[in-house]
């Protein structure tokens, strides 16, 4: 690399080039002009006075590195488009552009052409890394554009008020070890002027059919809700997120769910720590998921809420001190507008510590559907203990109850009327104030 240069305003960089230190005042930005460079700075601030254009850009280039840099202002710090091997690292951005007040609800699929401001957009770039950078403080971490093949990985995008990571279209990428805590926004709704924590903010999103990305290790604290999975965009487009593997995240402390997935397929979810949160899991509308060893404590309504959902497998998880520890249920009402979820079905809850809820596993069907109920939902080997209702089943289908452990319940299981089956085999029940109930 050739001796320290000075960046100058529209600077193409068409060579390797490390800057020299200092604060530059470049409104335009830069350019990178050919493929196989590195652009690096050398305790180098690049700056804008207003939240417009792009620090440092490329356009259809290949094998391109930015390190070590400070850049602040513009609408996006560092922008990507048509690129291949793209490698960001070391570097700080702050000050892009942000949505003024609080009377704005986050639209999450917006089109790249009407793309939200942040510190990092990357636009069908295939391949490359996004490491060890501090992107804090501003509407959005990295926003990732019909990408494939990426690597992000050591970066803190915290404080944000829209989202640690942003991923429409973007598939076989992996997300690891990352900062994404605080990721939410008050919003003040039209109707009553009622000001909450919510909009969709959140530490991770995908959208768009996001598809057989891995999310390892992640901390999503506080976030508006930790992840937020969203296989459907309004007004009515089913485009599912599916195959993707949650593993090891930190999601707690969020006001509305630690983790929210619906309208997709294929998900695992994994050791992740879904506590004290208004839901640990909301995953409406989904199927074909797992749900295993996670930590699910202290949640206000629910730990794991699936309504119109099928076909999960929900084992060895701690699930303790919630509202409901499992809520299996559909909405009152005519049947549910998508073919195929107009009940919830097919569940197997296995090994499960099902302990201190109000209502450890609860499953019903909405009263207003006379004729549908949810049916085949299948318990065996968990343990329920010392909750008021270990589990209760209202106006369900073909139904098991398998070698689980009843223990200190006020009530073990409750049964309510008109309902055909369900089935009580080999389970062990002792100190609970009522064994079976039926309402």
């Amino acid at each position: 690399m050739k001796t320290q240069v000075v960046p100058t305003d529209q600077m193409v960089i068409t060579e390797d080039t490390m800057f020299a230190p200092g604060v530059y005042h470049l409104p335009n930005g830069l350019t990178i002009g050919a493929d196989n460079i590195i652009v690096a700075g050398d305790d180098t601030l690049i700056v804008s006075a207003k939240q417009e254009g792009v620090g440092i850009r490329a356009q259809g280039r290949s094998n391109i590195t930015v390190r070590n840099l400070a850049i602040s202002g513009y609408y996006h710090g560092i922008r990507c488009d048509d690129c291949q091997q793209v490698t960001i690292e070391a570097v700080k951005i702050r000050d892009t552009w942000e949505i003024e007040g609080i009377d704005t609800f986050l639209y999450l699929w917006l089109p790249i052409e009407q793309v939200y401001g942040g510190a990092i957009l990357l636009h069908n770039v295939k391949g490359g890394a996004i490491r060890d950078c501090d992107l804090q403080h501003q509407l959005n971490g990295i926003l990732l554009y019909n990408c494939d093949g990426l690597t992000v990985e050591n970066n803190n995008a915290s404080f944000n008020s829209g989202w640690g990571v942003y991923l429409s279209r973007t598939n076989d990428s992996i997300v690891r070890s990352n900062q994404f805590d605080f990721c939410n926004r008050l919003y003040r709704r039209p109707e009553d002027g009622s000001i909450r924590v919510e909009a969709d903010a959140a530490g991770i999103v995908l959208v768009k059919a996001s598809s057989r990305n891995q999310f390892l290790k992640n901390s999503c604290l506080c976030g508006g809700d930790g992840i937020f999975v969203a296989g459907y965009e309004h007004p009515g487009k089913k485009d599912p997120c599916n195959d993707n593997l949650f593993e090891d995240n930190d999601c707690r402390l969020s006001p509305n769910n630690a983790i929210e997935s619906t309208f997709s397929q294929g998900n695992i979810f994994r050791r992740n720590d879904c506590s004290r949160s208004n839901y640990g899991f909301w995953m409406g509308f989904s199927w074909d998921n797992v749900l295993e060893d996670n930590i699910v404590e202290f949640n206000r309504w629910a730990g794991i809420a699936v309504e119109h959902g099928y076909n999960f497998t929900i084992r060895n998880n701690r699930i303790r001190l919630n509202g409901d520890g499992v809520r299996l249920w559909t909405r009152g009402g005519v049947k549910a507008h998508w073919p195929g979820h107009e009940v919830t079905y097919n569940f197997t809850l296995e090994n499960n510590l099902i302990e201190s809820n109000t209502i450890g596993f609860n499953a019903y069907t909405g009263d207003d559907s006379p004729d549908l109920a949810c049916h085949d939902f299948h318990l065996r080997g968990n343990t329920f203990n010392d909750n008021r209702v270990g589990a209760r089943f209202g106006r369900v289908q073909d139904c098991s109850l398998e070698n689980n452990t009843f223990t200190n319940n006020v009530v073990a299981a409750v049964k309510l009327d008109g309902q055909p089956g369900v089935k009580l085999v080999d389970n062990h029940f002792d100190h609970n104030v009522a064994d079976v109930e039926r309402a």
